[in-house]
């Protein structure tokens, strides 16, 4: 059905006067401090203006030192961020203990001491604990708070004041985010009223497949505004950051993608742009932009299959529709897969994987240094240009200070950290240099430094005038996605923008649509009553302009799948179509997950919320053998799994996969091409913080009685309060068959 959109005067009024407070706010907050919000800086590009920065630096200390302070608790592989005199990062917590998990930790910029502690659970993921604040934090000067992708998802805004949670959203269960063992995470960064997000996402309907997408929340609230997408199947997880830039007037976000390609979209609409194929895998390193170059390495094979690594230079033109990308010039075989370049003046300034140092001429790509040893032989960090000097941290303990020259560089000065390692990239704020290793985090600097603060907002560039592209030529319905009960509504706000991605005023009417279950009277969407497990898509429609949002339309508990009647997994479980298929077995219709799939053969599902507490999963589950291997099979409650392991003939309870921090194990044979019924429930016993979970597990030969005991019993003394009920299985090796899922609340419901 289509119906009309009446917008309010005095909403719009509101909306406007709103964003014209918060640019004037962000202004004012940003010209206070020189600030290092972002990882690569307030220019994204690893630049700082600022004079009287240290030539040499001693980390040992002492008298007459320019070392500020040293602190032993800051450590890890973090880049850390820097806004209002106070810094941010990532790290363990409570490292090699039954409660290990991950934190956020704020200290004072000036003195190092620790101001306050933000600690999370990290579960259902594959990540090793080494690979903890893999990614950095994001500082927004205009909320003043910070925002972290945690190692398994977890996607988190934080008050940077108090360091209390303002909102957070698990990606992994709602979205479907992978979190994989080589612990690559993506950086958030923020646009305007945005925090932008992105990872490889197994979704859900027509977004099943694995895919580098991205995702735009806002900022205040955590509601979802904008999803968009690179290319389906990509070949890896990434780790590569976004930049915000303006080219030809068109505010752009630049980014390397899972599929080994270069993309540009717009911030404010997730609309692509522009795409360059660059690597037959993932992109690590972030791409430099540079007015209208973008800069972009790798270290893995080429598209053309004959070379590998690369450091090429991309010219940006046109805006909307007509955006496009050029290959301006390309030097193979060079091996630069982490460390992110710079350019100083008309030369880019680069060092590959092994620690040399490359100089390119900007603009013609003609070498002027080639590979170059000066400190070290490995190479992660990216670099850091200030004062006329480049600053380097080497990843087994040495750190360099070069200069450059007419014909290159000048080492200055450099030196070695033994039993330290730097992952994490120097950064300077308010003229103090800032270098954290897995050792130690160091404080260094001069009395006669002084650093230029910037506007975040300023570097980004001068966009076209909204009034030279009035006309809507996109619609955003926000949110883009939520999930709803049957029979339940939500309001709907309809957002216009330009060509070039600008919002402009909203027309005064606007054709809705609705595919599935539900319909829509003047803004508000209604989910049919009579549905589940289910979804609907909500199209809106000005003219030529059009936009969408989806919703998934799940009941509360109890919930039964007998999957009769159906040709795919539910519609509304995320990450389940791309990797099970229905197949009729022993005369019954079975969820299958395959092993033909080319990724996700080890994975995760989740069927509905993240807000479940205190519930019991049960499933009918069978194993096929391939050659002499079994598959794992298990069912997860709460953050927990419960996991029949193939290869080790174990039961297993765990929360994170790789660490394994309260996990319990038996001995528990099983048989291939037998069906067995899996049982788990998940409680907590007192409230928090003294709260504690207990994971009750069971499993059975299907035609016997249920037994009476638990088979096995886990206790977690740092518990997942609430998360989604939902399927774990390994079908690298065989299949899995899966038939009869219950989730209820923890008494036996009546159907």
């Amino acid at each position: 059905m289509n119906f009309v959109f009446c917008r309010s005067l005095q909403s719009l009024l509101s909306i406007a006067i709103g964003i014209a407070f918060s640019f004037l706010c962000f202004s004012c907050a940003s010209a206070q401090n020189a600030d290092w919000p972002y990882w690569r800086g307030p220019m994204f590009n690893g630049t700082a203006q600022a004079t009287g920065l240290p030539s040499d630096w001693d980390p040992g200390g002492g008298e007459g030192s320019n070392l500020l302070w040293k602190s032993t608790e800051a450590t890890g592989i973090c880049t850390p961020v820097v806004m209002n005199g106070r810094l941010y990062s990532i790290q363990r917590s409570e490292e090699d203990t039954p409660r290990e998990g991950e934190k956020v930790v704020c200290l004072d910029a000036k003195t190092g001491e620790s101001l306050w502690e933000n600690r999370y659970n990290v579960y259902l993921s594959d990540v090793p604990a080494e690979r903890v604040g893999w990614t950095s934090p994001v500082a927004d000067v205009e909320t003043g708070n910070i925002y972290v992708l945690g190692a398994c998802a977890l996607f988190k805004c934080i008050n940077g004041e108090t360091g209390e949670t303002v909102w957070e959203v698990p990606l992994h269960e709602e979205f479907g985010m992978l979190s994989t063992y080589g612990g690559r995470t993506n950086f958030p960064v923020i646009h305007e009223h945005l925090v932008i997000i992105s990872g490889i996402i197994i979704n859900w309907g027509d977004y099943a497949k694995p895919n580098h997408r991205l995702m735009a929340f806002d900022k205040r609230t955590g509601e979802l505004v904008w999803f968009s997408g690179t290319r389906d199947l990509p070949e890896d997880t990434t780790y590569s950051a976004p930049s915000l830039v303006t080219i030809d007037g068109q505010r752009q976000l630049i980014l390397g993608a899972g599929d080994g390609s270069i993309w540009g979209f717009q911030p404010r609409t997730g609309k692509p742009l522009w795409h360059y194929e660059l690597s037959r895998r993932g992109i690590y390193a972030t791409p430099l932009v540079d007015g209208n170059m973008v800069f972009a390495t790798h270290s893995e094979e080429n598209t053309d299959g004959r070379s590998m690594g690369a450091v090429a230079a991309l010219r940006i033109s046109g805006t909307g529709n007509e955006t496009k990308v050029e290959e301006v010039w390309k030097r193979k075989e060079l091996i630069v897969g982490y460390s992110e370049p710079v350019v100083i003046g008309d030369r880019l300034y680069v060092v590959d994987d092994r620690c040399k140092m490359w100089i390119f001429d900007k603009m013609t790509g003609e070498p002027i240094v080639e590979q170059k040893g000066f400190v070290s032989s490995r190479q992660r960090s990216a670099l850091l240009a200030a004062d006329g000097k480049i600053y380097v941290l080497s990843e087994n303990g040495p750190w360099a200070i070069v200069e450059p020259t007419e014909d290159g560089f000048d080492v200055i000065s450099k030196g070695r950290i033994r039993d330290t390692q730097f992952a994490a990239s120097p950064i300077v704020a308010d003229g103090r240099l800032y270098f954290q290793s897995t050792s130690a985090l160091y404080c260094v600097s001069n009395e006669s430094a002084t650093q230029e603060a910037v506007d975040m907002a300023s570097s980004m560039g001068q966009e076209t005038p909204v009034s030279q592209n009035s006309d809507v030529a996109q619609l955003l319905i926000v949110p883009a996605e939520k999930i709803v009960q049957p029979g339940e509504s939500i309001d709907l706000t309809i957002r216009a923008f330009n060509r070039i991605g600008q919002q402009v005023e909203t027309p005064d009417s606007v054709m809705f649509d609705v595919s599935g279950p539900g319909a829509i009277t003047g803004n508000t969407f209604t989910a049919s009553s009579d549905v589940a497990h289910t979804g609907a898509t909500i199209t809106a429609q000005n003219g030529g302009a059009s936009g969408f949002a989806r919703v998934r339309i799940i009941p509360p508990l109890p919930w039964k799948f007998t999957f009769d009647g159906l040709s795919d997994p539910p519609l509304s479980w995320v990450g389940a179509r791309y990797r099970h298929v229905i197949r009729d077995v022993d005369g019954s219709p079975t969820l299958v997950k395959v092993v033909t799939i080319p990724k996700g053969a080890r994975s995760r599902s989740s069927m509905g919320p993240s807000n479940l507490s205190e519930y019991t999963i049960t499933a009918d589950v069978r194993g096929a053998r391939m050659g002499d291997k079994l598959p794992d099979i298990g069912v997860t409650a709460q953050g927990y799994a419960l996991d029949m392991m193939g290869e080790s003939q174990k039961l297993q309870i765990r929360t994170w996969d790789a660490q394994l921090r309260m996990a319990k194990a038996i001995d528990f044979p099983w048989k291939e091409d037998t069906w067995y019924r899996i049982k788990l429930r998940a409680e907590i016993e007192s409230e928090p913080p003294a709260a504690v979970a207990i994971l009750k597990g069971k499993v059975w030969p299907r035609e016997e009685q249920e037994p009476k005991e638990w088979t096995i019993i886990a206790r977690d003394e740092s518990p997942n309060m609430n998360a989604s009920p939902g399927l774990y299985g390994n079908a690298k090796d065989a299949e899995i068959y899966i038939d009869n899922v219950e989730v209820f609340a923890n008494e036996p419901p009546e159907y």
